[in-house]
């Protein structure tokens, strides 16, 4: 992994995320404290290498990845890299690092992540803060276009006739707003839909409730979706799906 072609920009960038321990904004931080500029074109190619993660909002933000995690771990037993004028002093105490991990049998990350009282990485929380400000962003979104879908709704139901058409297309257009941010809420906290509307399936009491009293494997009908986050495999139930007796 520390045979990569990177700059000294680029990996004085993933020397400070190491050193750190956690995400890193990069203007206030990396920049503004450690004097690495990355620029579009230094974040793509750590991206693309798969050495960092990123979020955009609040602010751009890097942390290592797993990938990035391995690429230190390489480093700090790797010599002074070709060309690096001045690097010798900082690869000696990379070594250093090196040694004394080793002689401790500990990871490089128990050297620099502080774990919260919880045993939680905070890095992943940094990430997932991350995550919520953008579905807070979204959610506000709709919020804020609510009352244009209502106020649409209100002069539908006063209009004449003549005036159906134009008023149809324009509360349509506001409550495809609103759902375009929720929906993007949605994705941000990586919630989804286990079924469809309408559609037929086995009663399971973990993902449906109903008013009748189904027995699990009975066959029903959907109302409303359950709602769940995370993949297929590692999925959780975040609301329980209505159903009712085919």
């Amino acid at each position: 992994m520390s045979a990569i072609d990177l700059t000294p920009v680029e990996r004085g960038a993933l020397l400070a995320l190491m050193a750190a321990g956690r995400p890193l904004k990069e203007s206030s931080e990396l920049k503004g404290i450690h004097g690495i500029a990355l620029t579009k074109e230094h974040r793509a190619k750590l991206q693309g290498l798969g050495l960092i993660n990123t979020v955009k909002k609040p602010h751009l933000t890097h942390s290592l990845s797993d990938k990035g995690w391995q690429w230190a771990r390489d480093e700090i037993a790797a010599p002074t890299p070709k060309g690096l004028m001045g690097m010798g002093a900082l690869y000696a105490v990379l070594g250093g690092l090196r040694r004394y991990i080793e002689q401790r049998g500990c990871r490089l990350e128990d050297v620099f992540v502080k774990t919260e009282a919880n045993g939680r990485d905070p890095s992943r929380r940094h990430i997932q803060d991350a995550a919520w400000s953008e579905a807070d962003e979204a959610l506000g979104q709709a919020l804020q276009d609510i009352p244009i879908l209502t106020k649409a709704i209100d002069a539908l139901q006063q209009a004449s006739t003549k005036e159906l058409s134009n008023l149809v297309k324009r509360t349509s257009g506001a409550a495809k707003l609103v759902l375009q941010s929720v929906r993007h809420a949605g994705r941000k906290r990586e919630l989804s839909l286990a079924t469809e509307t309408g559609s037929e399936t086995s009663f399971d009491p973990v993902m449906h409730r109903s008013d009748d009293t189904p027995q699990p494997g009975d066959r029903v009908r959907v109302r409303k979706p359950p709602v769940i986050r995370g993949s297929a495999n590692a999925r959780v139930v975040v609301l329980l799906g209505e159903v009712e007796p085919v």
